[in-house]
């Protein structure tokens, strides 16, 4: 009944998508959900029940290939600005998870360009370091916050509600409270709004929801049958958001659905815990590996017009950022790291990249680029990684040990000298050095594979020149604990590449 009455919501929206000039929008953001328990998604040999959004999918547009960062706070932060955490230094969900005071976030850009819009953040927030201040979403710019500060709840019935600067101790189930404060600031809005929705689940602590919100049964509660078996309990807390989402469906007003924009987003993998295969554990959240890093997305709503359909081009959360400006009406279809999708919510055949970029700080850490088919990882422990996604997408085969052919190795090329992050156009510069540690706290080993002495020189991506000199053949260590944490890049000849200092 559900999927057939939000047909026709949407069907209606769709042929009135030329005359809503202000739709609504809406973004849910579910936690650690990669797309192996998705419906419709490959791979997965278990499925969470989530009819709720199968409507969706079925009314709107799903996309494959979307990265998002391995870990929830630099995710959130490419969302919220655009930019990449190597330019906001948001790199992991610990010591490097503080948004800077000086970013320019999506709600206070919106307000910025008098767009009209009422904007929200509702739920989990995990962009304020190891120690939140209970102000700060309100200080980035974002007008009405509810919701918990941190990375996780300890107990999904006891949790602490902050309410714009305020925060206090909260016994109710924290996935139904979140809908709750969702409903109840879209219900008082006056104007179009934007309602950024981020619900904890199915993030840890494993544990069974209500009954009534999944299909996985009456599961012992105990913790000991928790660790034994925590799959079914990760789906129901899956399924107990596809609830939810249903929940806002069956309650906004026909005319508010029908001029809504819904955007629904994992914003990283599963869980090493209950991945599934093909994905193995040490491919999954936290990892450069797809497992860790390839996420669902769906929208439909006012605009998508694409019904049904699904989207082969690469995205990466950090394209939300212009994709939302521009559903509000105005023009923005590129901006720092981010290149509006709304270009695909009716064409098929586009493309808004021709590669995608992915990085976290840390020792399972690095970065990763990815074109159509092939990727390549850089990891901060251990050497460079160079997969077919086509042919090979759980990434269990490294080509390089067994050589490369000309296909391959232009691929490799030119991927390995990085996608440029402004454009995220792929840079074709030949690959002749190999440098490690990638990102360094300050010792930088460069490896010359040519037979002579080669000049090189390192700046900023502004331009300044922080160091020059000779790379001999062989090995050269450069020590850059002095420099600033930040992006550089290091030319040699024709060879270029970027260097994560933090």
């Amino acid at each position: 009944m559900m999927k057939r009455s939000l047909h026709i919501l949407f069907a209606i929206a769709a042929c009135a998508a030329l005359r809503a000039q202000s739709p609504n929008i809406l973004l849910i953001i579910a936690d650690d959900m990669g797309v192996d328990p998705v419906p419709n998604y490959m791979p997965g040999p278990q499925k969470a029940v989530m009819p709720n959004l199968e409507a969706l999918m079925a009314d709107g547009l799903t996309f494959d290939n979307v990265w998002a960062d391995p870990l929830c706070s630099p995710t959130r932060g490419t969302i919220i600005t655009g930019r990449y955490g190597l330019y906001t230094g948001v790199l992991n969900a610990g010591t490097a998870s503080l948004m800077p005071p000086g970013e320019i976030t999506l709600h206070s850009y919106l307000d910025g360009i008098g767009a009209g819009y009422a904007s929200c953040i509702i739920g989990k927030w995990h962009l304020g370091g190891t120690a939140p201040d209970p102000a700060y979403p309100n200080a980035m710019g974002v007008p009405h916050y509810a919701g918990l500060l941190t990375g996780a709840a300890q107990n999904y019935f006891n949790w602490n509600l902050t309410v714009n600067g305020t925060t206090s101790p909260n016994t109710s189930y924290i996935t139904t409270t979140f809908t709750d404060m969702a409903l109840d600031w879209i219900g008082q809005q006056q104007q179009p709004w934007f309602c950024w929705l981020a619900y904890n689940a199915p993030h840890t602590p494993f544990h069974r929801p209500p009954l009534f919100m999944h299909t996985q049964g009456p599961l012992p509660t105990d913790q000991a049958s928790i660790n034994a078996n925590p799959l079914p309990y990760y789906l129901a807390m899956c399924e107990s958001v596809d609830y939810e989402l249903g929940r806002i469906i069956s309650t906004l007003s026909p005319e508010t659905l029908a001029n809504t924009v819904i955007i629904f987003l994992g914003d990283n993998g599963t869980d090493a815990n209950v991945i599934q295969l093909p994905y193995v554990e040490t491919h999954a959240k936290a990892t450069l590996y797809e497992g860790g890093v390839r996420v669902p997305m769906v929208m439909a709503g006012p605009g998508v017009t694409r019904m049904g359909e699904r989207e082969p081009a690469l995205v990466n959360t950090s394209d939300l950022f212009t994709t939302i400006v521009e559903l509000t009406g105005n023009a923005l279809p590129s901006y720092e790291n981010s290149r509006s999708m709304v270009p695909l919510l009716t064409q098929e055949g586009l493309s808004i990249r021709d590669c995608a970029y992915t990085e976290m700080l840390g020792q399972s850490g690095g970065f990763a680029y990815r074109n159509v088919r092939y990727k390549y990882m850089d990891p901060t422990v251990g050497q460079p990684r160079f997969y077919d996604l086509l042919l090979d997408p759980w990434e269990m085969n490294n080509l390089l040990p067994g050589g490369l052919n000309a296909e391959q190795q232009a691929a490799f090329d030119q991927l390995s000298t990085g996608c440029d992050l402004v454009t995220g156009l792929a840079t074709g510069i030949t690959h002749q050095l190999r440098m490690w540690p990638n990102p360094t706290s300050g010792p930088l080993t460069i490896l010359n594979n040519s037979n002579s002495t080669a000049r090189f020189s390192i700046h900023t991506v502004t331009g300044s020149l922080v160091r020059e000199g000779d790379l001999r053949t062989g090995s050269t260590t450069i020590d850059l604990s002095a420099c600033a944490p930040g992006l550089y890049v290091i030319d040699a000849g024709n060879t270029r590449q970027r260097i994560i200092k933090f």
